[in-house]
């Protein structure tokens, strides 16, 4: 999926907002390079639609901002195509720290049924994620908080939810178990494209 909004930084415009606890998460991350790794530690908010808890997702979002000229939009189908149909394989491990000892917390995995058009997630205790279909984040606190750039193109994935997605602090550590050479091929002809592990709220949900 991709999606762009505006750098409320530029042309004079007021200075992008503190994210409250760290949240949305957005570091840096080396998808294409095995043995890469990010923790980071963050406060989940009490985020709610009709009183109930607002979903949470951890993936990544590869980011191109090369310009739109049709090589550079063929190289970039090419990292689309890869993104969607190959397996990357990750290590995510998720700690509640609201208490003195941390609680490890066991992330969901989705699963599809194509033919009734139903999805659901369940708990998945092994701690290697590769599945990561592609997802789509409420932007607002990214453009709040500066993360968001109408001149990208952010192509968003997600390899578990936090369910539930109960308030508080926590830390989650991600390691990259694969090099991917086609992907790194692709970062050095489009010379603009990087990743970032992403920890967000899914697009708003309507509130009726």
């Amino acid at each position: 999926m991709m999606t762009g909004c505006a750098d409320n930084t530029r042309n004079g415009a007021s200075a992008p907002s503190p994210r409250p606890g760290n949240f949305p998460v957005v570091e840096p991350f080396a998808l294409d390079e095995a043995g890469s790794r990010v923790s980071v530690t963050f406060e989940l908010p009490d985020a709610r639609d009709n009183g109930i808890l607002r979903p949470v997702f951890v993936g990544f979002r590869a980011i191109n901002t090369s310009a739109e000229t049709d090589a550079a939009l063929r190289e970039a189908m090419k990292v689309t195509d890869y993104l969607h149909e190959t397996p990357i394989p990750v290590r995510l491990k998720l700690w509640r720290i609201d208490d003195a000892e941390p609680k490890p917390v066991v992330l969901s995995d989705g699963h599809w049924d194509m033919q009734n058009k139903r999805a659901w997630w369940e708990p998945h205790p092994e701690k290697v994620f590769t599945l990561h279909p592609a997802g789509s984040t409420d932007n607002r606190p990214l453009i709040d908080s500066g993360l968001y750039d109408l001149d990208e193109v952010y192509y968003i994935h997600e390899f578990a939810r936090i369910v539930p997605p109960t308030p508080g602090r926590y830390r989650l550590e991600v390691e990259n178990l694969e090099s991917h050479p086609m992907l790194q091929q692709q970062k050095q002809l489009l010379t603009l494209l990087r990743y970032e592990l992403l920890v967000s709220h899914y697009q708003q949900r309507g509130i009726e």
